[in-house]
């Protein structure tokens, strides 16, 4: 049974690669050896060999058909399949995972070498996770099924015209955001090499032929609202509820990028239970306990009409004026903009490197003033 999960994702990827040639026009490997960020000190003692990695792209570059395809130097998109070790065996066994991502050059030019970064949110199956009376040592991970993010820094060193060479450094974040505990999650990083091939080229539209995702003004009013759930130790598999609400102002630096500040409102069950002050003590989810409000800076990076986002806030209100977090708190997500400016939101609130929970919503843009 517990080979069931690698047998098929060997046979999704088999068949994945299988309609390449029709669907997309180049593959990647890479392969390393790299070591765990050992961001709190309570994952130390489960680290006891170095993690590996082997991943397989499929991908295609971007045609020129739209306008963010120029905007952004004609990206690389596609699907990724990783394999991982996560510096213990068999405590935490390995991470089976597959995602979406694009990669882009930071050069509009043509080169023989060219500096890129990639990004890729998908899910992993952990093949060990935590169990009170089998795995009990592992607080890392308390699922089987979790999120897979990924960024890449390559160097895209071109060998001829379909072979390039591409050292890199790696890394990768597998967790449940929080959604079951313990919940540490796994960080990893790896100095790298890889090598690309790429089979045929696709078609290249050398002026836009569609730009209808532009932005129509400088200035814009962002609110949305998410809902999620958690968890809190010790585990008892009680979800509970966290709601967010949010308004931010974003100046467009230009059609790909976003500088903004804001405001969020936050429900959270969790923080009921993480500020009482004994065990014995009573939970009331009420305003006293569950509510607090932050204020942040933000950053949005656009393909398109999709945004890639990150967030940091600091607390301004908190119950009884305590911080069981930090003062500090974090969002990294994406949203998707639709053509009448509604939008669909997907984020991962944090508290530095740990995660809170999941926030799934939609919200609603209002351009101020017209280019």
């Amino acid at each position: 049974m517990k080979t069931k999960p690698i047998i098929i994702c060997i046979l999704f990827i088999k068949s994945s690669l299988l309609s390449a040639q029709s669907n997309f026009t180049a593959l990647s490997f890479y392969s390393g050896y790299g070591t765990v960020l050992q961001h709190t000190n309570k994952i130390g003692n489960l680290i006891t060999e170095r993690p590996f990695f082997v991943e397989i792209n499929i991908f295609k570059r971007a045609s020129g058909y739209y306008q963010w395809h120029h905007t952004n130097n004609f990206p690389d998109y596609g699907l990724c399949f990783n394999y991982e070790t996560l510096g213990n065996t068999k405590k935490l066994g390995q991470s089976i995972a597959a995602g979406s991502y694009l990669e882009f050059p930071f050069q509009n030019k043509e080169k023989n070498i060219l500096f890129k970064m990639k990004m890729c949110w998908g899910i992993t199956y952990i093949t060990k996770k935590f169990d009170i009376e089998t795995n009990h040592k592992n607080i890392a991970i308390g699922t089987h099924l979790n999120t897979f993010i990924q960024f890449r820094f390559l160097w895209q060193i071109k060998i001829n015209q379909h072979w390039y060479f591409n050292p890199n450094i790696t890394f990768i974040h597998v967790s449940n955001c929080r959604f079951s505990v313990p919940n540490l999650g796994i960080n990893t990083l790896y100095p790298s090499i890889g090598i690309t091939y790429h089979f045929k080229e696709n078609n290249r539209y050398n002026i836009p032929q569609d730009s209808s995702s532009n932005k129509k003004s400088k200035h814009e009013i962002f609110l949305f609202s998410g809902v999620g759930a958690n968890e809190v130790e010790p585990p008892t598999h009680q979800k509970l509820l966290a709601l967010t609400a949010g308004i931010n102002y974003y100046y467009n630096i230009h059609q790909n990028q976003q500088i903004g500040i804001g405001t969020d409102i936050f429900y959270e069950q969790s923080l009921a239970h993480e500020i009482k002050k004994t065990d014995t003590s009573i939970v009331k989810y009420d305003f006293a306990s569950t509510f607090s409000n932050g204020i942040k800076l933000g950053y949005a990076y656009n393909f398109g009409r999709i945004c890639a986002l990150l967030e940091m806030g600091y607390y301004i209100y908190m119950p009884n004026n305590s911080f069981p977090n930090g003062i500090f708190y974090h969002r990294i997500g994406c949203r998707y903009y639709f053509k009448n400016n509604c939008v669909a939101h997907l984020s991962l609130k944090t508290h530095f490197a740990i995660a809170y929970h999941i926030e799934a919503g939609i919200g609603y843009r209002i351009p101020l003033l017209s280019n």
